[in-house]
């Protein structure tokens, strides 16, 4: 919709996620995906090129919400101002529940796990922002990828699953570690 009214379009998020390949599909010649705040330069540069001053911001569903943020900061403060800018955080509430949810647990443990498939942009969301927050974390698909001889020594462990991991995954996990008990 806003191609089609001569908006260029800047989507956060991975380049090679197929929600953004799909959303780039509907967006003509005038877009961006732009992963990390230092691609930004290069898309300012092609707004302000861009013939008709406007441009619309919006971001893959499970992308980090700490990114996009810094992302749209970043762009209002490089573009001049006569230039229209439209911000639609269209990041799934769930998702931004989720990776809030991880931050306050990954600060209040000592050992982080994170469980979810190991090509889910979701779950690496998780992982990055746990690493953040806590000084030993781990990513596992599963109950078999957990080795308990490495986080015995943990006292409070916390744990966080992507959106799509299975309960049954995560029940799994929690019987396997009530063997550290």
């Amino acid at each position: 919709e806003y191609s089609n009214r001569g908006y260029y379009i800047v989507l956060s998020g991975s380049k090679t996620h197929p929600e953004n390949i799909g959303t780039a599909s509907f967006c003509g010649n005038n877009y961006s995906i732009i992963e990390e705040i230092d691609e930004l330069e290069d898309v300012v540069n092609k707004v302000k090129n861009y013939k008709n001053k406007k441009v619309l911001l919006i971001s893959q569903t499970t992308y980090s919400i700490s990114k996009f943020e810094a992302i749209k900061k970043k762009l209002v403060e490089s573009l001049p101002q006569e230039i229209e800018i439209i911000i639609k955080n269209t990041i799934c509430p769930a998702t931004r529940i989720r990776q809030e949810e991880t931050l306050k647990i990954a600060q209040n443990v000592d050992c982080m796990i994170i469980i979810g498939g190991k090509n889910s942009s979701n779950t690496k969301k998780l992982f990055e922002i746990a690493t953040k927050a806590c000084d030993y974390c781990i990513c596992i698909e599963n109950e078999e990828e957990l080795q308990l001889e490495n986080i015995k020594k943990y006292k409070k462990i916390g744990i966080m699953a992507g959106a799509s991991t299975p309960k049954s995954s995560i029940e799994n996990v929690k019987n396997k570690l009530k063997l550290c008990e």
